[in-house]
Formats: structure tokens, sequence, C-alpha cells
């Protein structure tokens, strides 16, 4: 299988550098043929294939209602320096026959709504991992067992009372609209306001670090924040359970935001920032399995970098003309991965 991400991923760097545009692999088993559009390659695709993207931009017009795996270069430019990052323009609209599909390492401009006002249907067992997305939505109840771990979420986190969806190790702004049994896990929540973070019920939040400062925090509890479970999270809010109708055990409260992070400011995430916890943290191995609370604990732990699992290209160098002979001088370093 590796070998094939190998060939797949040479193939985009060759079309990509040599005819300066953007390419799309698409990987049916042994079968590989190449677009220059993402809405053609989707639009060819059969259920399980896989797309690769090279670095570059992609514009996006088409729903997808089919189970295909998205796969980028990644958006951290400290690992994409030899690609550039790959970025999709849009917005991705999941509509019924995605499920089971999956995106990793795209930076997405837009959202991904799972759903729409004219067809809602029904989505299930979607990935989303490492990917930078501005948001994520849903019509009413459209989105059930989704996991989405290890991502940056720049804007709102709204699934409109969808159920059963997990969020683990993930840098969120804030959350709403959640129906029961959904699980957040080793989150990090940056920004809370009287707008967000508020209709989510029977749900349970571990190992999450809340940045939230008062008096937000004592107002978001009357936004419909009832009958969930707060386990061993940290808090920059003095706060204690039970609160309201919320059970909660292990919880760390009244950290001042200077003593949790390394190196963080502000309620914006930012690649400069380091995400891990200060030696001094009392959220070092904190966590209900031991590990530590915040993106770097859990069974998703944070990669740095923000890479996907295929064979990652580090260094490139070709020549800008061809030698005496004809041939292309052309250097490649890639690096298989294995997580």
């Amino acid at each position: 299988m590796k070998k094939l991400f190998f060939i797949a991923a040479i193939a985009i760097f060759y079309c990509m550098n040599v005819n300066a545009q953007q390419f799309i692999t698409r990987q049916n088993g042994s079968t590989v043929a190449f677009y220059t559009s993402l809405d053609s390659a989707i639009n060819n695709a059969q259920n399980g294939d896989t797309l690769y993207l090279s670095g570059g931009s992609f514009a996006l017009v088409n729903h997808i209602s089919k189970r295909v795996h998205i796969i980028g270069v990644g958006h951290h430019s400290d690992s994409t320096a030899a690609t550039n990052m790959t970025l999709i323009t849009g917005e991705f609209f999941l509509l019924s026959g995605a499920d089971a599909g999956s995106m990793s390492g795209v930076y997405l401009q837009g959202g991904i709504i799972f759903g729409n006002q004219s067809s809602n249907g029904h989505i299930s067992n979607y990935t989303l991992n490492r990917c930078n997305i501005n948001y994520l939505s849903s019509s009413s109840n459209a989105a059930t067992n989704n996991l989405f771990y290890e991502n940056v979420f720049r804007s709102q986190v709204n699934l409109a009372n969808s159920q059963s969806n997990a969020f683990y190790n993930n840098i969120l702004p804030a959350v709403s609209s959640f129906g029961p049994n959904t699980f957040f896990k080793n989150n990090i929540f940056l920004r809370l306001n009287n707008n967000l973070e508020s209709y989510v019920n029977n749900s349970t939040f571990e190992n999450n670090v809340f940045l939230g400062v008062s008096p937000v925090f004592n107002i978001i509890w009357n936004y419909y924040i009832e009958n969930n479970i707060f386990n061993s999270n940290l808090f920059v809010e003095n706060i204690s359970f039970p609160y309201g109708a919320n059970m909660g055990l292990d919880n760390i409260v009244n950290q001042p935001l200077s003593s949790i992070f390394v190196n963080q400011t502000g309620n914006e995430f930012n690649y400069t920032h380091d995400y891990h916890l200060q030696a001094s943290s009392p959220g070092n191995n904190a966590g209900t399995d031991g590990t530590d609370i915040g993106i770097y604990g859990g069974v998703f732990p944070w990669k740095d970098g923000s890479l996907p699992n295929n064979p990652h290209i580090q260094f490139k160098n070709i020549s800008g003309t061809t030698d005496q002979n004809g041939n292309l001088q052309i250097n490649i370093k890639v690096k298989a991965q294995d997580n």
C-alpha cells in the first residue's frame, strides 16, 4: 500500500512541477488516473477511491455524495515547504452516499456542511483529520457517528443537534447545538462568549482545556449546557461541579492563562504557538487515561506539522534546464510515516 502511496506522491509532484499546474491523482486499487479539476476527479470517482491532491489551490463546486477519501499534502507551512500546502476553496457539502469517506491534510478556505436545505440526507462514519477548516455545520440531525481528530477549526462548530459524534484532540473556538452522546476529548477551546458554547446536552467532556475567562464562563452555562459530564478538564475559570444539571469529577480549575501552555497568547490559533503544557502544569498526566490533558494526550495525540499519514515529500530540487543529453535533473526526498 505504501508503494502505491509513494508512486502517487511522485506522480503528483512531477506533474505539478513540470506542467506548472496542480494535479489530482485518483487511485482505485492499482489503477491510477490524473485530473486537473477536483470536480472532475470527484465526478469520475467510484465509491472507495482515494484522491491525492498536490500542493496548490483547488476549487470545489460539486456536492459530494460518494465514499471518497481525499488526502492533501498538509496545511502547516513548516511541513509543506517542498510542496506548498493543499488549499481547497468553496464549501464541502456532504450528502447521502458520502458515508465512511474521509479527508486529511487539507486547508479548507470554507467549511464542511453535512446535508443541505434541499436534500438533508444523513451522513455517518465520516472522518476528518489533520485539516485546517473554517467552520463545521449541519442541517438538522444530518450527522451521526462521525470522527473529527487533530484538526484546527477557525470558526464556529455547529452540528444542529446531531448526535453521537466524536471530537478528539482538536483546536476549536467553541461549539454549539449538539445532541446526545457527543464526545469531546483532549481538545483546546480557545474562545468563548455568550453567543458560543451553547445548546449542548447529554454529552461528555474529558481532558479538555477551556480558556474562557470570568465572567464569560458563568454566562454561557445559561445557554442550555445541560446534563453533561465534565471529567478531568482544565479550566481558566474558577468553577465547581455539579454546576446546574452538569456533573463532573477531577477537574482542574482557576488556572492562570500564562501558566498553561509553553507559548500561547490570545484566543486565535497560530502556527507559531506551542500548545504543549508547561512542565509545571497540573494538567500533565492528569487525563482520565493518565496522559496529558489537552491535544498531546489521549488516543490521538497531536502530530506536530499536521501531516497526513501517507509518504511526505521533504525536499525537492528540479533543474530549470536539461543537460546536453536532454536529461532533466530531479532530486526528491520522500519520508514514509507510520501515523
